[in-house]
């Protein structure tokens, strides 16, 4: 049990600190910022096709497309494509009613799936570059050329830009995970300095069409497995922070508690659609994708390991009984906030609670893979 109780303390440490600890120092010795430059020459910029996949998203899709629209990229290089997934409101009639001849929408009939309807909408460009975004945030107008920048390197398969919450005090929990989302930035930066990122954002990212191979329809992690598949294949995946996409948290806890869930059981669906993925002869930047994808998702294991564990050993040790005394304040303070939501307002308690949280969504996602409620397309 004191075995146990160390390895997973270690265990948890490297994942959160230790990793990015160890990029700092690779990075410093191995590696220098990598960097694009902008192409002033507005000719040699390559075509482009935005390619968006929506459902039901009439209050919000006019303003998308506004968004796309207003990048600054030559207008006769730029096209998009949407896919709505059996909408069954006025999205398509919006869409329509623009008149716009950049824009192709394809209204499917019968309810598929994002990432069927991603494979769907790549078969019908012929642009060099794909722009893949989402609908519910807008796009900073320099963005698409940031991105494009970095095709200059043939050695670049794809870009992931970087998404900022606007108004993270909307509650405890968005507040906590902003904190949690400009580590993980911190992090993908490190990552994309070194050699790739092991994932984008799916709300904002390039890549070169020719590369792109299809997906399985059920797929789940689209913007990891498509980055992915390019490293695989001997490509580089960047991450470029002055390409922004602009998000409003979610103020539903409810409704992000099903958005993680299936995001993190789409990590472990990953390994089941491509199990070399786990193979450090065929993954090029295979101890990346261990660190910061696979480690993390057993986190709430160790967890519950540490603290059962800390129970056995009590007897040990005053060491152990101080170590199971902090626990049960660290885990009793996030239940008294729940009571008295002043204690809320010190931030290291927000940050865990959050962290906890996260952690439940963690063991919600291993739940709903093992039982196949991930299946379920467009919760």
């Amino acid at each position: 049990m004191e075995f146990a109780f160390w390895f997973s303390i270690i265990l948890m440490v490297y994942i959160f600190a230790g990793y990015p600890l160890l990029l700092i120092i690779w990075k410093t010795i191995f590696s220098k910022k990598y960097e694009a430059t902008l192409s002033i020459d507005e000719s040699t910029l390559p075509n482009v096709d935005v390619i968006l996949i929506v459902r039901n998203v009439e209050s919000i899709i006019k303003v998308k497309i506004d968004s796309l629209l207003s990048l600054d990229y030559p207008k006769n290089k730029l096209k998009i494509i949407i896919v709505s997934d059996n909408s069954t409101d006025n999205t398509v009639t919006i869409i329509n009613q623009l008149n716009n001849d950049s824009i192709l929408c394809i209204d499917n009939e019968n309810k598929s799936s994002k990432s069927a309807g991603i494979n769907q909408a790549i078969a019908l460009s012929d642009a060099e570059i794909l722009l893949l975004t989402d609908a519910r945030q807008k796009h900073e107008a320099s963005s698409l050329k940031h991105l494009v920048a970095h095709f200059s390197d043939s050695s670049i398969g794809a870009v992931s830009g970087e998404l900022i919450l606007v108004d993270p005090d909307t509650n405890e929990f968005s507040k906590g995970m902003d904190a949690y989302w400009r580590y993980e930035k911190f992090i993908r930066g490190l990552e994309s300095d070194i050699d790739s990122v092991p994932g984008v954002t799916g709300a904002i990212y390039a890549m070169r069409r020719e590369f792109y191979q299809p997906i399985h329809a059920e797929t789940l992690l689209d913007d990891v497995l498509i980055p992915m598949n390019l490293i695989m294949n001997s490509k580089k995946v960047k991450f470029e922070s002055r390409a922004i996409a602009y998000d409003v948290p979610s103020d539903d806890l409810s409704r992000e508690k099903i958005r993680k869930t299936r995001t993190l059981a789409g990590n472990w669906q990953l390994l089941e659609l491509n199990t070399s993925l786990l193979n450090p002869f065929k993954n090029p930047i295979w101890f990346q994708f261990m660190s910061h994808k696979i480690l993390r998702l057993i986190t709430p294991m160790l967890l519950l390991l540490i603290f059962v564990s800390n129970i056995y050993i009590l007897s040990v040790s005053i060491v152990y009984i101080l170590i199971f005394c902090g626990q049960i304040v660290a885990y009793g303070l996030v239940l008294a906030s729940t009571f008295y939501p002043v204690l809320k307002n010190f931030k290291p308690l927000k940050i865990w609670s959050s962290f906890l949280v996260l952690m439940w969504f963690t063991w919600l996602g291993f739940w709903s893979f093992i039982t196949r409620q991930h299946l379920a397309i467009w919760k």
